[in-house]
C-alpha cells in the first residue's frame, strides 16, 4: 500500500499497524525551509508555492501532504525583499514597499478585486446576518480563480494518487468577525440564537471552498475548531446550543460531498467528547499539553467513538527544542494508542520556525519503526 492508501485506511476507522506518520505543517516552517523570510508565505502561490511544498515532502515523506491556502495569485510576482529582518512587498502600483505586519490580515491586501474591507457584521437580527453572508458570497468559479488552492491543484497532479491531499484554511463559526473575543463571549449569552444563526450561515458558505478544494485535489479538508479560538472558551453546554445542531450537519455535508472532514478541535476536548462523537468527522486532531490540561492519545482513543481516527499530539515545541532521544520516547508513548484503534502518529501543531530537520527525522523514523 502507498502512504495515501494507509491514510484511507486509519481515516476510514481501521487500526494501521505501525500506524501512518505526518506533519502537522502548514504555516511559517517550510516557507524558511525553503529559504524564504516566514512571512512571505501570506504572498506566494502557485508553482512558487508547490514547489515548496514538494521540497518539504520530499525531504521528510510524511503519509500526508498538509497545505495552507494560497495568497491571491494577484501577488505571487509582486517583488519581494527583506531589509533588517523586515519583510516587504511591492504595492499594486509599484511605487512603494509595503512592510508585513506580524498581526496579517485581509487589510494587507491593497490590490485584490474582491477583497474592498468588506461589510461589518451587525449581530442584530437573522435578517442583518443573513444580508452580511450574501454580500460576501464569493461562487466557486471566483474562489478557484483566485488562486487559493491553486498550489494544491499543482501537485495533486503528481502526487494526488498516492499520498492524501489535506488542506488546513480555517473552520467556519468559530469567531464572529469585526467583534473582539469579549463581544463573542457576551454575544453567546445575550444573543445565543443569533450566534447560532451566523455558524450555521458561516457553515453554509463554507462549504463552496470545500468543494473548490475537492475540485483542486483535496482529498480532506482540516477545520480548526472551537468557538472563541478554544473549545475551553465556554461551557459544552453553550457549545451544544449554539453549534451542536448546525455542525453535525456541516461534517455530514462535507462527507456528501467526497471530502474527508478533520476536526482539529482546540482546547481540551474531554469535557466536549459527547459531542465530538455526535459528528461524522473522519478524523479528529488534538493539540498538545497547555494552559490547564495534557491531552493523553491513549486516554483519548479510548473515549472516542471507534469509526473516527485520533491524530496525536507530540509537542512542537519538543520537536524544537528536544533532545532527539526525547522526541523518539514521546513518539513511541503515542503509539500506544494505535493498539486501541485507528490513529496516526502526528505533532499538536503546526512545526515551529527553527526546528531542526535532524529532529523531524528522528520523529518520523521512530513513528515509522514497528
Amino acid at each position: 500500500m502507498n502512504s495515501k492508501d494507509i491514510m484511507m485506511k486509519a481515516l476510514s476507522g481501521e487500526r494501521v499497524i505501525p500506524p501512518p506518520v505526518v506533519l502537522h505543517s502548514w504555516g511559517d516552517y517550510k516557507v524558511e525551509l525553503a529559504g524564504f523570510h516566514p512571512k512571505f508565505q501570506y504572498y506566494q502561490g502557485g508553482a512558487e508555492l508547490a514547489e515548496i511544498e514538494r521540497g518539504f515532502y520530499e525531504r521528510f515523506k510524511p503519509d500526508w501532504m498538509h497545505f495552507g491556502s494560497s495568497a491571491w495569485r494577484g501577488f505571487w510576482d509582486r517583488p519581494r525583499k527583506v531589509e533588517d529582518g523586515q519583510a516587504y512587498i511591492r504595492s499594486a502600483d509599484d511605487t512603494t514597499w509595503i512592510g508585513i505586519r506580524d498581526d496579517y490580515s485581509l487589510e494587507d491586501y491593497d490590490d485584490v478585486p474582491w477583497w474592498d474591507g468588506g461589510p461589518k457584521l451587525r449581530l442584530e437580527s437573522e435578517a442583518a446576518i443573513d444580508d452580511y453572508f450574501a454580500a460576501i458570497a464569493f461562487p466557486l468559479e471566483k474562489i478557484i480563480e483566485s488562486g487559493r488552492f491553486e498550489h494544491m491543484r499543482i501537485l495533486s497532479r503528481e502526487f494526488g494518487d498516492r499520498v492524501l491531499i489535506a488542506i488546513n484554511d480555517g473552520a467556519p463559526g468559530s469567531w464572529i468577525p469585526n467583534h473582539s473575543f469579549e463581544e463573542c463571549m457576551i454575544a453567546c449569552v445575550e444573543k445565543p440564537d443569533l450566534v447560532a444563526h451566523f455558524i450555521f450561515k458561516d457553515c453554509e458558505r463554507f462549504l463552496t471552498s470545500v468543494r473548490a478544494a475537492k475540485e483542486c485535489g483535496a482529498h480532506a479538508y482540516i477545520f480548526s475548531e472551537g468557538f472563541g479560538g478554544s473549545l475551553d472558551s465556554i461551557s459544552p453546554e453553550m457549545h451544544e446550543r449554539i453549534e451542536g445542531e448546525t455542525k453535525r450537519w456541516f461534517y455530514s455535508q462535507v462527507r456528501k460531498l467526497g471530502v474527508l472532514g478533520i476536526g482539529y478541535w482546540l482546547g481540551d476536548v474531554r469535557p466536549n467528547m459527547r459531542l465530538i462523537n455526535s459528528m461524522e468527522m473522519a478524523g479528529l486532531m488534538i493539540e498538545e499539553d497547555k494552559k490547564t490540561f495534557a491531552l493523553d492519545p491513549v486516554e483519548i482513543r479510548r473515549i472516542l467513538r471507534p469509526e473516527v481516527c485520533l491524530l496525536g499530539n507530540v509537542d512542537s515545541g519538543l520537536l524544537r527544542n528536544g533532545s532527539q532521544e526525547e522526541i523518539r520516547a514521546a513518539v513511541r508513548r503515542q503509539k500506544r494508542a494505535a493498539e486501541i484503534g485507528a490513529f496516526v502518529t502526528a505533532n499538536g501543531s503546526p512545526v515551529v520556525i527553527g526546528t531542526p530537520p535532524a529532529n523531524l527525522d528522528a520523529f518520523m523514523t521512530e513513528a515509522r519503526h514497528p
